[in-house]
């Protein structure tokens, strides 16, 4: 069985779902079929499962949990505030038995992608975490662009929230750039009337755009010609049924680690494919708001009756290389990440915080993924095994990311007992970058060129997080879909009139 499609596109996540949507509105009227490995777990496909009602919630994460749709990596991973630590709800370990070196990597697999789970932050990179070779006026329209399509917003504060940032900013005094200071951080996220929050998903990109949506159906393999890609071979998983595909273009948008896999499968096999892993190293703390909070706020409401969302406020301090080289988040809450004994520690109305630094890790060829002739994963597909090193490099960083947050908590509070700055398991940030990454160096040590487009093939494109070649701290997916924005016209070009 074949069917015909102008674009397909493989994988539903953010980028998959910005690409399709520029691509309609470029070039109205094209055919665009999107498959994605796992199932639709929330109504509109691709919509955040936080805006779902508990139940619910927990329903549609336990469906993304892979293969077998059960929580396997949950028990090595305890926390559950997403974004700045692991969501172990709707995420499975990326290859149990083989990632040592990176022992929390996790992948989320339906429909949305990891857009169905995450905490939709989507701060701009500054500086050296920036691709270089991309002009910086198109790389911030492409920023630009990428924001209206993700309806990125800061979120309106409430008194307490206002008190921390107001503390966070004395404490760092004139020591940041005017433009760096504490703030809210950008999120994709709409604000309803009634005070709580929409939050962003896929669904929030791709809006109404026509797409033949195939939810439960794995991408096998990309058919190759020369230079050219003539489709690829899919199977509906709940019946094995396979099928032909036939596409002018392809856009493979699945994740850091599944894409390169289907490339390797495909016998697409680049140097630099699966190399120069990265993440965010990450370190961790929660702490316990002082009285000064709620005095400098002027009420004593408890947070959890003040605000309809768990996370009642979030602030960033970017980063600014040679002064303040980590990306610190800090996320208000009314209740701490993990079970806490109230009675060991002073806690207020204002209550909680948690904070993480993300420290840089500089791309290194020898952390990669290295993918098996003979052996499959549980989807059938060549088996992953993960080399990955946090270096001394990144462990200085570490020491001083640590330092930073001990020297922030002492002005908003106290560590609750567990909640000292630690080093958590290297792939707790879910950020993973590099995998395919984009180079102006013609393929020599990447994957793709600066418009997204496989080396060597002219209608290849690849989206992602894993494109990212640069050592960052920041939430990655704005970028990446800024990326998709730079690409969908040179897709658009390999169509035609």
């Amino acid at each position: 069985m074949s069917i015909d499609t102008d674009v397909l596109i493989i994988g539903s996540g953010p980028v998959g779902s910005a690409f399709a949507r520029l691509i309609d509105q470029q070039r109205p009227g094209t055919s665009i079929t999107m498959i994605e490995l796992g199932p639709q777990v929330s109504d509109p496909p691709g919509a955040n499962v936080r805006n779902l009602p508990l139940g619910e919630r927990d329903a549609a994460r336990e469906r993304s949990q892979g293969p077998q749709g059960a929580p396997r990596g949950d028990s090595a991973r305890a926390f559950d505030v997403e974004g700045t630590i692991i969501s172990p709800g709707g995420t499975y370990l990326a290859s149990p038995g083989h990632q040592s070196g990176m022992p929390a990597a996790a992948l989320s697999s339906c429909v949305g992608g990891m857009g169905v789970h995450w905490t939709c932050a989507t701060p701009r990179p500054n500086d050296d975490e920036r691709i270089p070779f991309i002009p910086a006026g198109e790389l911030d329209a492409a920023f630009d662009e990428a924001e209206r399509l993700m309806q990125v917003t800061t979120l309106p504060e409430n008194p307490y929230g206002s008190a921390i940032k107001a503390i966070l900013r004395e404490h760092f005094g004139d020591t940041l750039p005017d433009d760096r200071r504490p703030d809210g951080l950008p999120m994709s996220a709409l604000p309803q009337p009634d005070g709580s929050i929409r939050w962003g998903g896929a669904d929030t990109i791709l809006g109404d755009t026509p797409v033949l949506l195939r939810a439960d159906t794995i991408a096998r393999r990309l058919l190759v010609d020369g230079g050219r890609v003539t489709g690829a071979v899919v199977e509906h998983l709940p019946t094995g049924e396979s099928e032909t595909i036939t596409a002018q273009v392809v856009v493979v948008a699945a994740n850091a680690f599944q894409t390169p896999q289907l490339l390797w499968a495909s016998g697409i096999r680049p140097d630099a494919l699966g190399r120069y892993l990265t993440e965010h190293v990450l370190v961790y703390s929660v702490v316990a708001l002082t009285d000064d909070v709620v005095t400098r706020a002027g009420i004593d409401t408890p947070v959890e009756e003040l605000v309809k969302d768990p996370t009642a406020s979030t602030f960033g301090i970017p980063y600014t290389a040679g002064i303040h080289p980590y990306r610190t988040q800090v996320m208000h809450m009314a209740n701490p990440p993990f079970p806490v004994d109230e009675s060991q520690v002073a806690v207020g109305a204002a209550r909680f915080v948690a904070m993480g630094n993300g420290v840089r890790k500089f791309p290194r060829a020898e952390d990669r993924l290295v993918f098996s002739g003979t052996e499959v994963d549980g989807w059938g597909m060549p088996l992953i095994s993960v080399e990955y090193e946090v270096t001394e490099r990144e462990l200085a960083e570490v020491e001083r990311a640590s330092a930073d947050l001990r020297s922030v908590a002492e002005s908003i509070g106290a560590f609750i007992p567990g909640g000292e700055p630690r080093l958590m398991p290297a792939g707790t940030s879910l950020h993973y970058k590099g995998t395919v990454r984009m180079g102006d160096d013609g393929g020599a040590a990447s994957v793709v060129d600066d418009r997204s487009r496989v080396w060597g093939f002219e209608n290849l494109f690849l989206g992602g997080n894993g494109l990212i070649p640069t050592a960052t701290v920041t939430n990655p997916t704005l970028t990446s879909v800024a990326l998709a924005v730079r690409a969908a016209p040179a897709v658009v070009a390999q169509l035609g009139d």
